[in-house]
């Protein structure tokens, strides 16, 4: 079986070329948990959200667990002993834009994390603002959150769950940050040029190479990044597309013509969106509607075939094309 999209869609790779739509979400997440199973949020109300488990080849659901909130942004497990959740709260004399509220649930029992004051403005950029984090390792042992977009901004933070502790403050300069797919290694991205690592053994470290510096998506064993930069930053123009082998600090330019929003989707395969002109849009250049592949490292760019209303952008674009993000995969990708 192959990969899928967290959230929004659910597909089996195995063709990369010709992929199969399994299932497709609305208002709510998902996780892999095994080749023929999947789980996902249910809201039952405001104080209650169910886990649900959905075996894909027979449709039975089962509900493996509850979560005793509703909530705008969730980070969870499948098992459903551990998440982490969002509260907004409104704007005052020291917030003018408000404050968001961080909190975990562990052990049945709900505690507040921490707060951090949200950022206020907009911008005329391709990719939009800054996304909002709320990250768990996959160790399960630290979460990363904050939402550095904005004037009046705080930076993202890390904090160790086995005691609450700020063990993290990042550099204003990162905006983005993704946990390495096992353990507690955490690739921080900033406005700039280079990359940085941290880790609790370790501290933040230098990387070599350049910034994941738009939607970053790593490898299933977390190996190689994928992500879009621009030729010119300040113009925003220039789309192109990279890897990026972690161990070894090496970059690739995957293409001389314009293509946009990378991500692997399963084990030496990557998918990205084919540009063209159209002067009226923030950089020059705008999505085809054609999702384009590679074979890694050296096959050809081929086009991805798939069935009427199962494509992210085409007849199936009520999805939009910034679904194309870092995904999940199951176990056999």
């Amino acid at each position: 079986m192959g990969g899928g999209f967290r959230p929004g869609l659910i597909y089996d790779v195995s063709d990369p070329l010709h992929p199969r739509l399994v299932c497709s979400f609305l208002y709510t997440t998902a996780h892999l948990v095994t080749g023929d199973t999947f789980a996902y949020l249910r809201p039952v109300s405001t104080t209650e959200t169910d886990i649900v488990l959905h075996s894909i080849g027979s449709g039975n659901e089962s509900v493996v667990a509850q979560l005793p909130f509703e909530s705008p942004e969730i980070e969870w497990v499948p098992q459903g002993g551990l998440a982490a959740y969002t509260a907004l709260q409104p704007q005052d004399a020291n917030d003018p834009a408000g404050s968001t509220q961080v909190w975990i649930l562990a052990g049945g029992k709900s505690t507040e994390l921490y707060s951090f004051r949200n950022g206020f403005g907009d911008c005329i950029c391709r990719f939009g603002l800054p996304p909002q984090v709320l990250s768990l390792s996959p160790d399960g042992q630290y979460l990363v959150s904050g939402w550095a977009a904005g004037k009046g901004a705080e930076p993202l933070a890390v904090y160790r769950l086995s005691d609450h502790v700020r063990v993290l403050t990042a550099d204003s300069s990162v905006y983005d940050a993704i946990w390495s797919r096992t353990g507690h290694r955490l690739f921080l991205v900033g406005f700039g040029t280079g990359m940085h690592a941290w880790a609790p053994e370790s501290g933040v470290t230098s990387m070599a190479g350049p910034a994941w510096a738009e939607l970053p998506s790593l490898s299933p064993d977390g190996g190689t990044a994928a992500y879009t930069a621009f030729l010119d930053v300040n113009t925003q123009s220039g789309l192109r597309i990279y890897t990026d082998d972690i161990a070894a600090g090496t970059t690739q330019q995957l293409s001389n013509s314009t293509r946009s929003q990378v991500l692997f989707v399963r084990a030496g395969w990557i998918w990205y969106l084919e540009e063209q002109a159209c002067p009226d849009c923030v950089g020059g250049t705008q999505p085809t509607g054609r999702v384009m592949a590679r074979q890694l490292p050296s096959g050809a760019e081929q086009i991805v075939t798939f069935v009427t209303g199962d494509d992210p952008i085409g007849e199936g674009g009520t999805y939009g094309a910034l679904t194309m993000s870092d995904p999940e995969f199951w176990p056999s990708s």
